[in-house]
């Protein structure tokens, strides 16, 4: 079986050869031309990597910590990372103990280290992937089982689908935003135009906003502000699980993010019409609202 990751040890040895580093950067009166200083900025440089890599989750899944990523990775990948990591650790933790009795280090063993930092990357990268396929293969009518929807802005919701039985058969968006997002301010009012006009003319489109929010109270002013008229996932334990199950499956790495899908007329499956239905609006060519399958 997998087990976690190196954890609270590792970024610690990571922080003290970066602390290492900074010290000797100070500024020397050739610094362009002290060895010193091209030691330190490598090592500050591989002590950043490694706290992206050795951090629990890495820093990858921050958004989606919440997934069961691991479960979904699969143990090989999970295992090859925490070999990775292993490794990294013992280089850095190495590196930390001569610096501290030397204050020098090898161009040999910054080599190394680099090495192992690329090394963790790559099985970081690994594990990512594999883990977003894993969840990507969850069928929708099990992963939104027992879901429950909320009104964006907090008031009493009217129409729309107060649950997953309401998104059955209809072309559903998922939308990924948060209040602290300037682009998300810039991008929801052409977002709110377009539902309002197809409102208007009865099309087929529901939106469920999926609030990367850490508070509830910031979500329902964020969507006072700019009028939004759809649901969200609650801030509830649950279903904040399943906002990060979401993120992880449609691989969102960055916000605002609207992905477009066909749910099924049983409301088991939900086909991906785009990842990319931001910039559609953005452009003003909306296909997927035409795509939906044939009868």
């Amino acid at each position: 079986m997998f087990r976690r990751a190196v954890g609270v040890t590792a970024a610690v040895s990571a922080t003290a050869i970066t602390i290492g580093a900074a010290r000797a950067a100070q500024p020397a009166a050739a610094a362009d031309a002290d060895p010193d200083s091209a030691t330190a900025s490598a090592l500050r440089n591989v002590g950043m990597r490694a706290q992206a890599v050795l951090s629990d989750p890495p820093s990858v899944f921050r958004r989606c910590a919440r997934a069961n990523w691991r479960q979904h990775a699969g143990d090989d990948a999970c295992q090859q990372l925490v070999k990775c990591q292993t490794a990294l650790h013992s280089a850095l933790f190495k590196a930390a103990e001569i610096w501290n009795h030397t204050h020098r280090i090898e161009p040999a063993m910054i080599g190394g280290l680099q090495r192992a930092a690329t090394d963790a990357e790559a099985a970081v990268k690994a594990v990512r992937s594999a883990a977003v396929s894993g969840a990507a293969a969850v069928p929708w009518g099990e992963l939104l089982r027992g879901a429950t929807f909320e009104s964006a802005d907090g008031s009493p919701a009217s129409g729309g689908a107060e649950g997953p039985d309401g998104l059955r058969g209809r072309t559903v968006a998922l939308y990924f935003t948060a209040s602290w997002c300037g682009p998300c301010h810039t991008f929801t009012p052409k977002l709110v135009q377009l539902y309002e006009k197809l409102r208007v003319v009865g099309g087929d489109l529901e939106v469920v906003m999926v609030s990367w929010d850490d508070l509830s109270d910031d979500r329902k002013r964020y969507a006072r502000q700019h009028g939004m008229p759809w649901l969200s996932l609650p801030h509830s334990n649950d279903m904040r699980k399943l906002t990060d199950e979401l993120t992880l499956r449609y691989d969102v790495m960055g916000i605002p993010t609207l992905v477009v899908l066909e749910v099924s007329a049983d409301g088991k499956d939900a086909r991906v019409l785009t990842r990319d239905g931001r910039m559609d609006i953005e452009r003003g060519r909306t296909p997927w609202l035409a795509q939906r399958a044939r009868p």
